[in-house]
Formats: structure tokens, sequence, C-alpha cells
């Protein structure tokens, strides 16, 4: 990015990309009453390894190959050509728009366990939060990490209590009395999977904006190694404490984990878990804007958009207008329930992520010399096995497609925009020239 001085260090980058990621326990409930406590527990110890691990050793051997604004939009069209490219960034803008509609809707599901709050009421904070994280990413990257750190450590606050708190139900732990999943194991398995792959996705997001990280070939996998620990330990120890001893979880929802927190610990913690989930919601919406607005900059940038997108406010080198544009986005989206989005962004994510190990295995293949540089490990069946462990752990999400009514028709209508994908790659070349060296495909 033009004139960029202001770069982002190793320790906002770990905060930056545990909020990416995760940002603590908020938006799991849903999972605990979906597929049951226990399978969801087993589930959260399983998917960082079968997701989040392969996917962040990818991100971090294509950020070191090639450390550059736009991350793995130019992974996937320097290896499998230049629609490919344009696919992973229409995907990637897909379940960017349903992701970030989600943490308006936590922010005030979180915060109506302090504060009765009407529908309306609600629709308004969370249009504010969009804005007012919009207006923090004018500001440029280095406020949006500092900022990240304290926000960070504001919302892991309350889930830290909750575990000291908590600590004689993790040492003398009774498992949930519900068996390990309810009538139709498809529907638990795939509801399940869909909450948690939502929670522990992402890893390579962030490889959007490499071209404004110190350092990245080093300091993206540096901050993996610290990030992915919290973001584990985030999830399964909070869900070990509220879960000991449960007889049923039919209640829990968005927001359950405010309730928990008064049984555990009383009102001052529950309050205390009400507002780091309101933290949480903006922190995560704020640290994903910063990546999310920098793919209407590199799309104007390669002349799939309007090249008024491409523009750089030079006080803090920011993409102005391509911020301006997702916040109006997201703000149309809000309505959107929360399972509905989940659906969607699972979807429109991992048929981004095939792209992405698919580009891993062919520049192994155009780049070999990776001198210096990190590379996964274990030779081809190492490679293999990272490409291949997401995609398996995606299929099993279709039980949720399969054996459940509604998210049948949420899968449904993600295939079919999916689908669109072809005419608008052809709409956005004829009407905006694509990059130079493109070839229309049809």
């Amino acid at each position: 990015m033009s004139a960029t001085k202001r770069t982002l260090g190793l320790m906002p980058l770990v905060c930056v990309m545990y909020l990416v990621v995760s940002g603590g326990a908020y938006g799991l409930e849903d999972a605990v009453r979906l597929a049951g406590p226990r399978l969801t527990v087993a589930l959260c110890l399983l998917v960082p390894l079968t997701l989040s691990l392969p996917t962040a050793l990818m991100a971090a051997e294509l950020t070191a190959l090639m450390p550059i604004e736009g991350g793995f939009y130019f992974w996937v069209k320097e290896a499998l050509g230049p629609f490919a490219g344009f696919a992973e960034a229409y995907m990637t803008i897909l379940y960017t728009a349903v992701d970030m509609a989600i943490y308006p809707g936590l922010f005030a599901a979180y915060l109506s366990f302090l504060i009765p709050i009407g529908p309306a009421m609600q629709v308004v904070l969370a249009i504010a939060l969009i804005w007012l994280a919009g207006g923090m990413n004018l500001l440029g990257i280095r406020p949006v990490g500092f900022t990240s750190i304290v926000l960070a450590a504001l919302l892991l606050s309350p889930f830290a209590a909750l575990v000291i708190v908590g600590a004689p139900r993790l040492i003398h732990f009774v498992p949930p009395t519900q068996p390990l999943y309810g009538p139709g194991f498809l529907g638990a398995l795939g509801a399940g999977l869909t909450v948690v792959i939502w929670n522990f996705g992402g890893w390579e997001n962030l490889s959007v904006v490499s071209g404004e990280l110190e350092d990245p070939r080093r300091n993206y996998i540096r901050a993996i190694a610290v990030a992915l620990p919290m973001v584990v330990a985030g999830y399964v120890l909070p869900l070990l404490v509220s879960l000991s001893g449960a007889r049923s979880t039919a209640d829990w929802q968005m927001g359950w984990f405010s309730h928990e927190g008064f049984r555990i610990g009383g009102p001052l913690l529950g309050g205390a878990l009400a507002i780091g989930g309101a933290v949480m919601s903006f922190a995560v919406f704020e640290a994903a804007m910063l990546w999310v607005s920098r793919m209407p900059f590199v799309l104007a940038r390669e002349s799939y958009l309007p090249r008024a997108f491409g523009e750089i406010l030079e006080s803090t080198a920011t993409p102005w207008k391509s911020i301006v544009l997702c916040c109006a986005v997201f703000t149309l989206l809000v309505p959107l329930g929360f399972l509905a989005l989940v659906v969607l962004d699972v979807f429109f994510y991992m048929a981004a992520l095939v792209l992405e190990m698919v580009a891993l295995l062919e520049l192994r293949r155009l780049r070999p010399n990776r001198e210096g540089l990190f590379m996964v490990g274990g030779g081809k069946f190492g490679l293999y096995l990272v490409a291949t462990l997401p995609l398996i752990t995606w299929a099993a999400t279709f039980g949720l497609a399969i054996s459940q009514g509604g998210a049948h028709v949420d899968f449904l209508v993600a295939i079919a925009i999916g689908a669109t994908v072809l005419p608008a790659y052809g709409f956005a070349r004829r009407r905006w020239g694509g990059p130079k060296d493109a070839t229309i495909a049809a």
C-alpha cells in the first residue's frame, strides 16, 4: 500500500489475529444446544487439529512466500490463474459480508443481559457499532492494533475470572449427564461443526494486510504459535467450567455465558461476561474490518471494481472508500438471523479455503526454491495432510443440510449464490477490464 510507513508489530499482530479468529468463547453457545455439550467439547478439541492448525500452516507458508497486500487473492491468482483469483476474492467477500453481520447481533444479545433492549434499539446499536468500527479503521492500522491489545485484555478478563472462580469445577470435573449426541447424529454433528468451524476459522485472513505487517515472513508464523493455543484454551476452559455436571443445555443460546457466569460467580461475574461479550463484538468487528476492507481495495486495483475504491487516504494510509463501502453493506445485512448467517459463512469460507489449499500444492510445484522461508514440514505426506484435513472437516457439516429442514434451505441458497461467481467475473471483466494479464474464461 502506498507510502505506508505504519506497520503492525508482533504483539499487536497476535492480538489482532486472536480477535479475527476468535475473541473468546462468545458465540459458541448455540453449538452446545444444537450438538449437545459432550460433542461440542470434543469438536473444540478436534477442529483445531483438523482445521485451525492446517489452515494456519498453509497461511504461514504462503505469507512467507508472498508477503504482499492482498494475500490469499494473489496466492490463488498466481497458482491457478485470474478467474480462480477472482473466485477466491468473490467467495471471501460473500462470507465476510455475512460474517460481519453476526457481531452486531452478538453485541445486542450480550448487552440485553444488562439492559432491556427492544428490537428497534438493537438494530440502532448494531448499526452504531458498524460505523464506529469503520471510523476506527479510518485512523490506520496502528491504532487498530493497539486498540486490539486493550480490547483483547478486556474481553478475556471475565473468562479468566470464570475459570478461576470455577477452578474446583475443572479439578473435579463431572461430565454432563446428556449422551454424546441427541437424536439424529448427522444433524448434531453438522450443526455443531458449523458453529465450531465459524469460531475456529480465519487464520489466513490477515495475509490480506501482510504488506502492512512488520517482517511478515517471520512474524506471521510467530503470531500463529502464540494465538492458536490462546484460541483453544479460550474455548475449552470456559466450556468445561460451565458444563461440569450439567443436566440440560436446552436453554443455551447466543449470550448464555452471562447466565452461566451469574450462576457460578453471582451478578458481578454475570455482568462482567455480558460486558465482555459486548466488548468482544466490537473488538472482533473492528479487527476484522482491518482485512475485510482491503478486499474491495485489492479488487479495485485489479480493475474488477471502480478504481475509486482503490484510493488511499494519505494521512492514515487507509483505503477509505473501501472501508465506507464495507460499512454500508454490513448495515444492510444486520437483520438476518444467527444460524442462517453461520451456515452461509462457513459454506463460502470453506469454498475459498479449497482454492487456497490447491494454491498451496500448486505453488510448491511452481516455486520450489524456498531457502530460508517457512514451509510445511513432513514432505509430500505432510503437505497433502495439511491440504485435505480441513476439507474432510467441512464435508462433515453437510450432515446439517441433509437432516435439518431450515439448514437444508440455507445450504441450497449458499450453493445458488456461490454459482453466481462466473457471471460476476464476466461482468466485472467487461465493465472494468480486469487485470491486464487476465483472459476472459467464458
